[in-house]
This record gives C-alpha cells, sequence and structure tokens, in this order.
C-alpha cells in the first residue's frame, strides 16, 4: 500500500445548466453529475451508495484471493435510505448492500468468513456516519 496519508483529488465543472456538471479524476473519463431528478446524470446520493458497494466488493475478491478462495461469480446491488433529521434536513438513515458471491462447493464457510472480514474493513463504510449493513448470499 502507498505511504499515508494518501490523497484523492477530484474536480467539479458545473455546465451552466441547471446543476448539470462534470466530475473528473485525472487520467479517467468524466462523469456526468447533477440531481436525483437528472435521469441522463450521476447523483451525489447515487455515487455515495455505489462507493460503499465497490468498496465492499473490492475488499471480499482482494481479501477471497488472500485466503484462497475461488470466488466464481460476485455481483450485488445496494440501496440507501434517506430521512428527514428535525432542524438539519436529510440525511442517509442506512445502506444496504447485499452481495452474492458464488463459490465452490465445500467453500462456503470461507465466503462467509471474507464477507464479514471484507465488511469490517471497508474503509467507506467506516468512514460513514449512517450503518453499512449487509445481507449477503452465498451459492456454491
Amino acid at each position: 500500500m502507498a505511504d499515508l496519508p494518501m490523497h484523492y483529488r477530484t474536480t467539479y465543472e458545473w455546465q451552466k445548466d441547471a446543476a448539470a456538471g462534470l466530475t473528473g479524476v485525472e487520467g479517467h473519463v468524466d462523469l456526468p453529475v447533477g440531481t436525483p431528478h437528472d435521469a441522463d446524470r450521476f447523483c451525489p446520493e447515487h455515487l455515495l451508495v455505489a462507493a460503499a458497494e465497490i468498496c465492499l466488493a473490492n475488499y471480499v475478491l482482494l481479501i477471497a484471493e488472500r485466503s484462497r478462495l475461488d470466488v466464481l461469480d460476485y455481483r450485488s446491488s445496494a440501496e440507501g435510505e434517506l430521512e428527514r433529521e428535525e432542524g438539519a434536513g436529510y440525511r442517509f438513515k442506512r445502506i444496504l448492500i447485499r452481495p452474492e458471491i458464488t463459490v465452490g462447493s465445500g467453500a462456503e464457510s470461507l465466503a462467509e468468513r471474507v464477507l464479514e472480514k471484507a465488511h469490517r474493513s471497508c474503509l467507506i463504510a467506516r468512514s460513514l456516519r449512517c450503518p453499512v449493513d449487509i445481507e449477503p448470499s452465498i451459492h456454491a
């Protein structure tokens, strides 16, 4: 791993059309962003939920490799639930990730341990104020 502290830099450029903008990371294609009401743009709320989901997947696959768990398939879905906090506005109440992992027969117990460790390790989930829960499905 790189030396700490690590830094992550992004850019944002307003497109002069409502809340439409472009966010970028050096060396990557810009991502069209906007509000939850913009069908052709990504909103911060979806990106936050996706960040938690992708982080879990990355940790599952990394820990599986180090644990010599042969992952045959991995997919997931996630949802974030908003609540209105009196006097403060909206906030995420919870993020729920439903990972589905397929492993070889007899490896289900190891897959369960890998999922649990990945869930505890995910830096995005550990950085959020709201709980990030998982409901895993393990298939052999």
